[in-house]
């Protein structure tokens, strides 16, 4: 699992992050949940490439002999620390592009990526691997990367007359990939901003193309426009969500092995289901009551209810994208919900985590806390478990252990781990003294007027 430590980002002076198969954050607005989530998405995004020049002579020396052995102990002991290096500048450079904004919003912010030589050595032995580079309309393989037995890795180049820049960038990615494995996933992220990018995606588009069309016929300068746009334009996680939605169409080809999950989700959260067509996104409600056909004539997203048009990309996702050893990150899952939806949402996310897919959400719910640790405190056997699972409906594969669980609080520029017992579950004190003080006012702003009417 990703372990990083980030410094000066955003209001955050300083945080040490290691990612579970669920990792939350919680803390005050504006304390950087957010800015976490856009990093770790950067990160982990399977798209990260780089390139350096260690790679040139290991090209060089293949292109000469036709095939080339590399001791990977030897290789990583040499170069770890000038491979681990380069990928944190890279990346500390790349946050203006990623957030959309000017280098300075990022001059401070460090990154340093807590993987050690041996843990690299002790993962790189356990891999197997036959990777191919081919070209043309024929696929022809000129590049092949194989590892086979514990320590050793095979390069091949088979044509030696394509440019060697070719063949570095090709070998290049693949080490960083291997070597910084836990950075290279499908990651999906849902933005708070989701329900009012699920409604006008299809009109942003829109005014994309009528201005391409004034461009055209006008004498404005396009690449004048086009700097203004670059300086405007969204930051990546949100650009990546419209595009997904302006990919739906496609998408939906997709089948996924979580789709039985929509389940609960369509029965007892939203009670219907979405339709996705070139038009736009539709939603079918169940009608209350079976006559005949049990959906109620579709509706648009923008007449649904807020939970219908929060809920449409984690469905779509749940339906056909999710894959085992993904991470999906949800900023607010209990954004626009009932605190009866934020329970259920929460059994859905244990649902989906028991089944493979990592999860990372950052919230202000206590609801969702309150019955994680339920899910937490149900894992462990004891006289009473089935009795109250009965009872409360809960089932096994929404239990949740401890031991899976990382939960960060985020106040005054720093990120603290949260406290987490198979007895209490996560020890959320920043919810519990608002409640204590929100209780302790109540009472004494209602027993002092009590007190003050009987005395009149």
């Amino acid at each position: 699992m990703l372990n990083i430590r980030v410094n000066n980002l955003g209001n955050i002076k300083e945080a040490d992050i290691k990612l579970n198969k669920l990792t939350i954050f919680c803390g005050e607005n504006n304390s950087g949940k957010t800015y976490l989530n856009y990093i770790l998405y950067e990160l982990l995004d399977k798209r990260f490439t780089l390139r350096h020049n260690i790679f040139e002579s290991i090209v060089k020396e293949t292109k000469e002999n036709g095939s080339m052995q590399i001791n990977i102990n030897s290789f990583l002991k040499d170069n770890f620390d000038k491979l681990k290096n380069s990928f944190e500048k890279h990346f500390e450079k790349s946050l203006d592009r990623f957030f959309s904004a000017t280098q300075d919003s990022f001059d401070d912010f460090k990154l340093n990526i807590n993987q050690t030589l041996e843990e690299t050595q002790t993962s790189f032995k356990e891999l197997k691997f036959n990777e191919e580079l081919s070209i043309g309309k024929n696929k022809n393989i000129v590049c092949k990367i194989i590892k086979e037995n514990d320590i050793e890795v095979i390069i091949i180049i088979k044509d030696i007359d394509l440019p060697s820049d070719m063949y570095v960038d090709f070998i290049s990615n693949l080490f960083f990939k291997y070597i910084f494995r836990d950075m290279f996933h499908d990651t999906f992220l849902l933005p708070a901003e989701r329900t009012g990018l699920n409604l006008f995606y299809q009109e942003l588009n829109l005014n994309r193309n009528t201005l391409i069309n004034h461009l055209q016929k006008s004498k404005i300068n396009p690449m004048d426009v086009i700097k203004d746009m670059i300086v405007s334009k969204y930051p990546q996680p949100i650009a990546d969500y419209i595009e997904f939605l302006n990919d739906t169409i496609n998408l939906k080809k997709n089948k996924s092995e979580f789709r039985e999950l929509n389940t609960v989700l369509h029965n007892k959260i939203i009670k219907g289901k979405y339709q996705v067509t070139n038009d736009g996104i539709s939603f079918l409600p169940y009608k209350t009551y079976f006559k005949g056909n049990n959906h109620q004539p579709k509706i648009d997203l923008h007449m649904a209810s807020s939970t219908v048009k929060t809920f449409f990309s984690l469905e779509f996702y749940l339906e056909h994208m999710a894959t085992k050893g993904a991470y999906l990150i949800i900023d607010e899952p209990e954004l626009n919900l009932h605190p009866d939806n934020q329970r259920k949402t929460a059994r859905l996310i244990a649902q989906i985590i028991n089944k493979g897919v990592n999860i990372i959400i950052s919230t202000h719910s206590d609801y969702i806390i309150r019955e994680l640790n339920n899910l937490i405190i149900l894992k462990d056997d004891f006289s009473s478990k089935q009795k109250l699972m009965t009872k409360y409906k809960y089932t096994q594969d929404e239990l949740l252990s401890k031991d899976d669980i990382n939960s960060y609080l985020l106040t005054d520029g720093t990120v603290e781990p949260m406290k987490i017992t198979s007895n209490d579950g996560i020890i959320a004190k920043t919810f519990d003294d608002v409640i204590n003080k929100l209780n302790s006012s109540s009472d004494d702003i209602y027993y002092t007027k009590l007190e003050e009417l009987e005395d009149e």
